[in-house]
């Protein structure tokens, strides 16, 4: 018997319901690397040029400086002496490297270019503590807070500032001196004129012949034993030359006297 709701499988001209895909075909192998490169070569080229573009577009036509005077005149001529001002030759990396390396005036100095062509400056200057005659050497050079010889003193420049008499390797104690004389007689570092060192210890002139001796161990602790008794009544209005090497005896004469 047979059901009408079952159809029968036809046999012959069957309608396919998939489309056909038809295989893709690859390059050769010689031509992969061929096309590989010319797609390199082609991000390169446009890289390139939008480089290019970008350093001829980002020329420096200003700059705005944030520093004290004279360093502001040093970085104003430095900026005025560069010959190429495109992108390149002024990113802010470079032109911070070379103001450092060309005026050593420049404690701190921080660059940001502004686009697409303008340029800020913002420096910080060192601070001048003292002057370094080298014991070995002839030339006389600017020392910071920090004990750094920064630079040698140009002829005609004048600064009123000791002198410190020692070597390299006592220059960092000697501002360590200077920075707790600071601390606790600042009055007193405008009348300082030398500090050097002696066998057993430091010495210091001041102006109007006063003279300080002091251990080379201790030396905060001595110089704020030195201030408090200075500032007694009964030595507060003379000036002296005080030999304090010896803590359990101090000698204390008239700064008149040559020698203590």
């Amino acid at each position: 018997m047979k059901l009408p709701f079952i159809r029968k499988k036809e046999v012959g001209n069957v309608r396919r319901h998939k489309k056909i895909v038809k295989p893709v075909r690859k390059p050769s192998r010689w031509a992969q690397p061929l096309l590989r490169g010319m797609v390199i070569l082609l991000v390169v080229v446009m890289g390139g040029f939008g480089i290019w573009k970008l350093n001829t577009q980002c020329h420096l036509a200003y700059w705005d400086i944030e520093a004290a005077p004279h360093i502001k005149t040093q970085i104003q001529a430095y900026l005025e002496q560069q010959k190429n001002l495109d992108y390149w030759h002024t990113r802010a990396a470079v032109l911070q490297a070379g103001l450092i390396a060309h005026i050593p005036d420049i404690q701190r100095v921080q660059v940001s270019r502004i686009l697409p062509d303008g340029l800020w400056v913002r420096a910080i200057a060192r601070r001048p503590m003292a002057l370094w005659k080298d014991t070995q050497a002839r030339q006389v050079k600017l020392v910071d807070e920090k004990g750094v010889a920064y630079r040698p003193l140009e002829r005609g420049e004048m600064v009123d500032l000791p002198v410190l008499r020692v070597s390299r390797n006592e220059l960092g104690q000697a501002i360590h001196l200077l920075l707790a004389l600071h601390t606790y007689a600042e009055y007193k570092l405008p009348h300082l004129s030398e500090v050097m060192t002696t066998d057993k210890g430091w010495r210091l002139n001041f102006s109007q012949g006063e003279q300080w001796h002091i251990a080379s161990t201790d030396v905060e602790k001595q110089i704020a034993q030195v201030i408090n008794i200075l500032a007694s009544p009964r030595w507060a209005k003379g000036r002296w030359r005080i030999d304090a090497r010896i803590p359990e005896r101090w000698f204390i004469r008239p700064a008149r006297q040559e020698v203590i």
